[in-house]
């Protein structure tokens, strides 16, 4: 069986970094990965630099050094599955999803995210990651 094991290139629009607006909470994010770092503070002024962000990058980069809600642990996973939702309201993007049905979905990455993926460089080749990025792409379309 066919899996898919890098958000890149032809699959790129499964990445929280794609460049597709997200609505998320009343506000039009420049990519989901914008909705997701500003979503996990309460700071009024954190949110405005992220969404200011000219790159997903810049908004990761800036979403790690804010100071997360209480909750945070508690409620990312859900955060993540309503702006990955969202997203793929875009009949364009779900219809490539759709696409997919059947093949493992699988956020391979050299970064070291064993949470919302699974690294795969020498560090981490020895821990399987959790991957709930692809589980919640998988979920949506339906397995």
């Amino acid at each position: 069986m066919q899996k898919i094991n890098r958000f890149e290139n032809e699959y790129a629009f499964l990445s929280n970094f794609y460049e597709t607006p997200v609505m998320y909470n009343n506000i039009l994010w420049r990519t989901s990965e914008h909705a997701y770092q500003a979503a996990k503070t309460d700071d009024p002024i954190a949110i405005t630099e992220i969404a200011n962000c000219r790159t997903p990058g810049q908004a990761k980069r800036l979403g790690q050094k804010v100071k997360l809600k209480s909750d945070w642990d508690k409620i990312k996973i859900g955060v993540m599955k309503e702006i990955i939702s969202n997203k793929f309201k875009n009949i364009n993007l779900i219809d490539k999803l759709m696409e997919t049905l059947g093949m493992p979905l699988i956020e391979g990455n050299h970064w070291h995210d064993n949470f919302w993926g699974d690294c795969n460089c020498s560090k981490c080749k020895n821990i399987k990651g959790q991957n709930h990025l692809g589980k919640i792409l998988m979920s949506l379309r339906g397995f």
